[in-house]
């Protein structure tokens, strides 16, 4: 990317980065490197990032799959957020409660209720799957579409075998959808996507997900 788009990796990385007068290369480049495609298939495994906006709807949605055997097992991730201080309840155990309230059986729900971060999301469900004997080779997770980039890169980073399959929803904040579409053309849902941006090149450059090379691929050509 051309050098103004640079970042001290020292500082963190707010949730909105302001940005203006993005070329149409830069947009593209930007929108290529942030969003996934979805990629709805079975799997072994329905990984759920932590959020505090999980859309209702997308998990009315994924309970249905469950219910059809579509995937032999969840796991909801996440300690704190939004939810968790307005509810004194970890973001994992609020989605686990969504999905039995959905008629999603107890005993294919996993809970990593330790994770404060998307990388530990990951990081912190490893043994987790170990301790219940779950070695999926297919996982498919679900989260923001705008977050998508960096989920995929960071489930690569830790899952560098498996066949990934992105789910993604698109967020609102302040009632402006953030989309693959048009994410460029109001300063909100530009600055959540260009700190995105910011998050990926800069973890990537220190080994904490997959290197940006090394996506869009979801799964092992061998």
């Amino acid at each position: 990317m051309v050098g103004r788009f640079s970042n001290n990796p020292n500082l963190p990385i707010p949730r909105e980065v302001a940005v203006d007068n993005l070329r149409p290369d830069e947009i593209q480049q930007i929108t290529q490197t942030v969003f996934v495609a979805t990629d709805s298939q079975p799997a072994e495994l329905l990984f759920v990032f932590g959020t505090s906006s999980f859309d209702r709807d997308i998990v009315a949605l994924l309970a249905n799959d469950c219910r059809k055997g579509l995937f032999q097992r969840i796991l909801v991730t996440g300690l704190s957020g939004r939810r968790y201080h307005e509810t004194g309840k970890t973001l994992a155990s609020i989605m686990r409660d969504e999905f039995l309230s959905r008629g999603v059986p107890s005993d294919i729900i996993l809970v990593q209720d330790k994770s404060k971060n998307t990388l530990e999301d990951v990081a912190f469900s490893l043994n987790l799957l170990k301790n219940h004997n779950v070695a999926p080779r297919r996982i498919a997770f679900v989260c923001k579409a705008h977050h998508s980039g960096r989920c995929l890169r960071t489930l690569r980073k830790f899952f560098p075998l498996q066949t990934l399959l992105p789910m993604t929803y698109e967020a609102k904040y302040e009632g402006i959808r953030v989309s693959r579409e048009n994410w460029y053309q109001h300063p909100i849902s530009r600055g959540r996507v260009y700190g995105e941006y910011l998050r990926i090149i800069t973890y990537a450059s220190r080994g904490d997900i997959a290197e940006v090379r090394d996506v869009p691929r979801t799964d092992n050509p061998n």
